[in-house]
């Protein structure tokens, strides 16, 4: 079992150097009873104006043992004459050292139990600071000039990055003026979600909900590690999840487990989710991250991805292949007929095959088919078979939408981890401008909600979608008017997610049959691009009645003679004007 990690896919923002990647990974070894929060921020209001944003590399707690406050301090530290400073010899005067600083941030948290109404629940939940060294052996630790309000007692270490369960639980425990954590689970989700979570202050209350959902999904990893638990004996596996199950993530930690005993060749097919997925791994140099046609440019020297040549140069110096374990993302999308045709994944895995204690992962989402031409044969000829069916990164109206597009609204087999949320909205309309205005608008009230993270999909190509006269930047990523919030294809968003989702340029052609055998199946466009979104999904119709009907028809369903709100109705949105 692991820990509940706040974010739930990986760290939040942090600077390389402070090695906060690591310890994330590590606290997430902690017990299933644990909830981490990474990156945890305080604001000091006064009128209702933010005067300062203080911040705590980690916050640990646990329902039986309190609130743990990490302040994490990477590189060669030291303490002379009681002043702390930096291997440069640069003073930390500013916070007064790492254990000042975790010490006033624990301060702040005690006083927030008063400020939020739970007075009572503060001397029944004990809270208590740490520092965590990163870079300094537990041999190095003895050698410390300590000043008189640190201790070698509440300092973790690199060796800890192994597994910190029984420092994190020691310290934890210590005793604290006599107080002891004795919460039951009502009060300590009322810790949770009014002590730990500082921003429900200066935002609108609907962001609870976003939060608590958040919240919620990191419980999935539990789930995740038995999965991981078990396929780390297999030698080749294929994992299929429909979109939201945490594919990525189990692969990423597949991945970095796999590190311990070898290099690692991750590959999935678009450059966004490569650039996502190395930058979640840039902590272990043993996983290589690429794109497969940047793999085919890279082994073949190549300005062009040829799998053909990338398959030949493999077979032909089998031995030069310095990988033990290789771990593939998104794999439906390596069904593109060139790839099939050089028969890479085959390949690879005769590879994997010919080496002992060598490994090979795919993961897969059979409804996500919208690059390749067929189903790659290898999923259909592995051993070894899993189907994950827990979401967590949507909120059930959100899957509810994106399935019902490819008519799985109901009776589908996930199971949903959050249900809060509100359903999609959707707005019908052939007019360009008035599309526009409602993009804006809604751009506008996500913000004001306290949502930020707002990517656009287009179910066009940029240069084809209706609204392309609003898309500024480069071809390599645009903008909508200038502003911070990307416009995506399907295509190139596949595999991330945003909190909140508009969806532009959706017609009746999402559902006809395909022309061309390399065109996606009806319904699949629309479902990979609403089940991106994990608590907002906004959905821009161009069509007319005769267009929805038609739709509708394409859908299975019957024409109405309200065709518009018909059409909302199975997508399980709410019409808007």
């Amino acid at each position: 079992m692991a820990a509940r990690m706040i974010p739930s896919l990986g760290p939040a923002e942090y600077d390389d150097r402070s090695r906060e990647g690591e310890i994330y990974y590590a606290l997430s070894k902690l017990p299933d009873d644990f909830t981490v929060i990474h990156s945890y921020k305080m604001l000091d209001v006064v009128d209702g104006n933010a005067i300062e944003q203080r911040e705590a590399d980690f916050v640990v707690f646990n329902r039986r043992l309190g609130i743990l406050v990490i302040e994490a301090k990477a590189g060669k530290i030291r303490c002379e004459n009681g002043e702390w400073l930096y291997g440069s010899g640069i003073s930390m005067r500013r916070h007064g050292g790492p254990y000042r600083q975790a010490d006033s941030i624990k301060w702040k948290l005690i006083n927030r139990f008063e400020d939020v109404g739970l007075r009572e629940l503060c001397d029944r939940c004990k809270v208590t600071h740490a520092v965590w060294l990163p870079s300094l052996g537990a041999h190095e630790l003895g050698f410390i000039d300590y000043s008189p309000e640190a201790s070698r007692d509440i300092t973790l270490c690199k060796t800890d990055l192994g597994d910190p369960t029984a420092q994190i639980v020691r310290i934890m425990s210590m005793e604290v003026g006599g107080r002891e954590t004795r919460l039951s689970k009502t009060e300590a989700q009322e810790v949770l979600h009014k002590v730990l979570l500082p921003e429900f202050d200066i935002v609108p209350t609907n962001s609870v909900d976003y939060r608590y959902n958040d919240f919620v999904f990191a419980r999935l990893l539990d789930s995740q590690a038995r999965v991981l638990n078990f396929i780390k004996d297999q030698k080749t596996a294929v994992i299929n999840g429909a979109a939201g199950t945490g594919k990525t993530l189990i692969a990423i930690e597949r991945a970095r487990q796999a590190a311990c005993t070898g290099r690692v060749l991750f590959l999935c097919f678009n450059s966004l989710l490569k650039e996502e997925i190395a930058r979640r791994c840039k902590d272990v140099p043993e996983i290589d991250v690429y794109t497969i046609p940047g793999y085919a440019c890279k082994v073949c020297n190549s300005l062009e991805p040829n799998y053909a040549s990338l398959t030949e140069e493999l077979m032909e110096h089998p031995d030069s292949f310095p990988y033990q374990h290789i771990v593939i993302d998104e794999g439906q999308d390596f069904g593109l007929k060139a790839i099939e045709d050089a028969m890479v994944l085959e390949t690879l895995r005769s590879i994997v095959d010919s080496k002992p204690e060598s490994t090979m992962y795919l993961f897969y989402d059979k409804r996500q088919f919208v690059q390749g031409s067929t189903m790659p044969s290898f999923l259909m000829d592995a051993d070894c078979k899993l189907t994950l069916y827990v979401n967590c990164r949507n909120t059930e109206a959100i899957e509810k939408s994106s399935l019902s597009a490819l008519g799985e609204a109901h009776g589908f087999r996930t199971q949903v981890m959050a249900k809060l949320g509100k359903p999609p909205l959707l707005m019908i309309d052939c007019d360009a401008a008035a599309q526009e205005a409602y993009v804006d608008k809604h751009i506008t009230l996500l913000k004001s909600a306290g949502i930020n993270d707002i990517v656009i999909i287009t179910c066009k190509t940029l240069e084809n979608s209706k609204l392309s006269g609003c898309f500024t930047g480069d071809q390599s990523l645009k903008r909508w008017k200038g502003q911070k919030i990307p416009v995506h294809t399907v295509r190139k968003f596949k595999g991330m997610e945003a909190a909140a989702v508009i969806l532009i340029d959706v017609d009746q052609a999402l559902w006809e049959q395909p022309s061309m055998s390399y065109m996606p199946e009806p319904g699949t466009l629309f479902y990979t691009a609403a089940s991106r979104a994990r608590h907002e999904l906004r959905i821009v119709c161009d069509m007319n009645e005769d267009a929805c009907n038609h739709a509708l028809v394409a859908m299975g369903e019957k024409a109405n003679r309200r065709p518009a709100k018909k059409l909302a109705n199975v997508l399980g949105a709410v019409l808007v004007g």
